[in-house]
């Protein structure tokens, strides 16, 4: 047997000639937050001897100690809605009414269910080492107000997160984006009466990186800080600022599988689902120049940021690859960080729990490894209790959580006189996707209505859809939209839209055309000059200055993105490229002043993110020429 701990960010293991369990579980669950309170109960309910180990005093995560205390999206069905309806039956009873569910109330209708089922609570405690035979997880060693500990399981099921026993077990793990690592921004929750009521303010405070230390809790001061005012009136009181603060995105398992948003996007979905999440692909970011060109094909060139998609997620993003007896539960689960903002709702990381600890009672149940649960034997479990539910198997729907009678399924278009009258009006969206599924079919009939057409919409939506699908016949019309800085946006998001001339920006970027370099360059080099046409475009209309300063900001990031895809693949005009871009963000006085917010709230700045992104495609290019 061996020990693997973390010393100074390094996983290191030693030899262990004894088993050194002081006390040995069928389950042991790392994180008692939204998935893994769940887990813990689940798995306790039935009959297995479960040790809970949480590093904060309370169970519930994000529900609780998060005070993001509602739903937004995700599916519902699932053991969770039991609980649910004894957190009602509790908030009823209590003084202060909030609205949402009771945090307290949630928190102690989870450690009610925890004890009666027999889970062993350990708070302020804390994973610091794995226990492993071969490639298989035996137990842990963790750290409490007792000191050392180590506990020995069959399963340990790994809800921490940020998949911190998996990365301990020498799991495989990514992080954050592609281009730079960066993840999602994190939130930080304000609680407040007003009216009556304890209400929430869920701000978006920055991005950080939560495996080094120093950079998470200087993110959580400053985090906390920005949320305090002078002063508050009697009528609009603070209560407290919520503990934990609300993480999207962290380490992800490599799992024995990987879902990806180009396969969901594609309808290459899984036929073994344990459950359905469901949810729209958000960043919370400004810089949506810097991800993936399937996310940016999605979000900017199609305008669906108002669209909710139906995953189906199966087992085998929760089983790490080439590990035993071990699970993984919640926004650590094996997707990619493309896919990863839809997979994280809470009803959603409550059902990855349920699923879990049912997973763990049939492999200690049967004896069996996890790897061989069987399917058939899990689904029917699964579906009594309402985690998996067809009904939940959705599809793609125009989602409005402040009005969900407003949802709207979507059918993708494959009729080309329904795709052209989609082309035609000011919600393209559909029909451009719609045209992507359908791919070479239709660029010919995209080719006629963009050369032919008399009708401006049509002309360019055409052009974009032929764009998206990767046709350079378009590039005459999306030069003349970036040329007029076309200020049109597009209708189809409920937050969000995007303007037609920042998405030709993209997607001149995207088929790399040589010939848009120049004027890319006098764009990012010229910001004032991008200000007064906008202005006069819009004028008289309800658009207002931080509108206004955050579409500045789109056309200089996805004018310096596209510019690094055209230099790397153009040599002749690297050092042409490289000039403007050093010109544009060397002080970098104009990205900061485009990135904040005049309101007094705080929203993370990007400058020094992307002068680091444009220091590496320098460095690269240099690197290139002196070899």
């Amino acid at each position: 047997m061996k020990l693997l701990q973390k010393v100074d960010a390094l996983v290191v293991e030693k030899g262990v000639a004894e088993i050194p369990f002081s006390e040995s579980y069928d389950v042991i669950v790392a994180g008692l937050g939204t998935a893994g309170a769940i887990a813990a109960i689940a798995a306790a309910r039935r009959g297995l001897k479960v040790l809970g180990i949480e590093k904060m005093n309370g169970m519930g995560g994000t529900g609780t100690a998060g005070a993001v205390n509602g739903y937004y999206f995700g599916s519902p069905g699932g053991f969770f809605e039991e609980l649910d309806e004894v957190i009602e039956e509790y908030h009823g009873k209590v003084y202060t009414k909030f609205s949402g569910f009771n945090p307290d109330a949630k928190k102690y209708a989870l450690e009610r269910a925890a004890l009666e089922h027999g889970v062993q609570l350990c708070y302020e405690s804390t994973v610091i080492g794995v226990f492993m035979e071969g490639n298989c997880v035996k137990g842990i060693q963790w750290i409490g107000p007792r000191g050392l500990n180590a506990s020995g399981c069959q399963v340990v099921i790994d809800c921490t997160g940020d998949a911190e026993v998996s990365h301990l077990a020498g799991c495989k793990t990514h992080m954050g984006r592609e281009l730079d690592g960066r993840s999602q921004p994190f939130t930080s929750v304000k609680v407040c009466l007003k009216g009556g009521n304890m209400v929430r303010t869920n701000l978006d405070s920055g991005c950080t990186d939560q495996t080094n230390a120093f950079h998470l809790s200087d993110g959580i001061v400053n985090a906390h800080a920005r949320q305090l005012e002078d002063a508050y009136p009697e009528e609009d009181r603070l209560f407290y600022l919520a503990p934990l603060i609300g993480i999207r995105e962290g380490r992800r398992i490599e799992g024995k599988v990987t879902l990806t948003l180009s396969d969901e996007l594609q309808g290459q979905h899984t036929e073994e689902p344990v459950f359905y999440a469901s949810a729209d692909v958000d960043k919370h970011g400004r810089d949506n120049a810097m991800e993936s060109e399937v996310l940016q094909d999605w979000l900017v060139a199609s305008n669906l940021g108002a669209v909710n998609i139906c995953v189906p997620v199966p087992l085998g993003v929760m089983i790490p690859k080439e590990r035993e007896g071990i699970l993984v539960a919640g926004r650590c689960m094996s997707f990619d960080h493309d896919l990863s903002s839809c997979v994280r709702m809470q009803r959603d990381m409550q059902k990855a729990g349920e699923a879990a600890a049912e997973t763990a009672w049939l492999s200690i149940r049967r004896s069996i490894s996890i790897h061989d649960v069987s399917y058939e034997e899990l689904r029917p479990i699964l579906e009594q209790s309402g985690c998996l539910d067809e009904k939940n198997n959705t599809g793609a729907i125009f989602a409005y959580p402040a009005n969900p009678g407003r949802n709207k399924s979507i059918e993708w278009l494959t009729d080309r006189e329904q795709i052209r009258e989609g082309l035609s009006g000011e919600r393209p969206g559909v029909a451009i996707w719609s045209s992507k599924r359908l791919g070479g079919t239709i660029i010919p009939y995209l080719r006629e209505w963009m050369e032919a057409a008399e009708a401006e919409f049509l002309k360019k939506h055409s052009a974009i859809a032929l764009a998206v699908l990767g046709d350079p016949s378009s590039l005459p019309v999306l030069r003349d939209m970036v040329k007029q800085r076309d200020s049109f946006v597009l209708q189809d998001c409920r937050k969000h839209n995007q303007m037609r001339g920042y998405m030709a920006i993209y997607l001149l970027g995207k088929l790399r055309d040589k010939e848009i370099i120049p004027e890319l360059c006098h764009i990012i080099e010229n910001p004032e000059e991008l200000h007064k046409p906008l202005y006069e475009m819009n004028a008289g209309s309800s658009i207002d200055a931080a509108v206004f300063r955050i579409t500045y900001f789109q056309y200089f990031i996805h004018s310096v993105m596209s510019l690094i895809k055209l230099g790397n693949s153009y040599e002749e005009s690297r050092d042409v490229i490289g000039k403007s871009l050093n010109r544009a963000v060397e002080d970098g006085s104009y990205i900061q002043r485009i990135t904040s917010r005049e309101s007094g709230t705080y929203e993370y700045s990007v400058t020094e993110n992307i002068k680091n992104v444009v220091k590496a495609a320098l460095e690269g290019w240099r690197e290139a020429k002196s070899r």
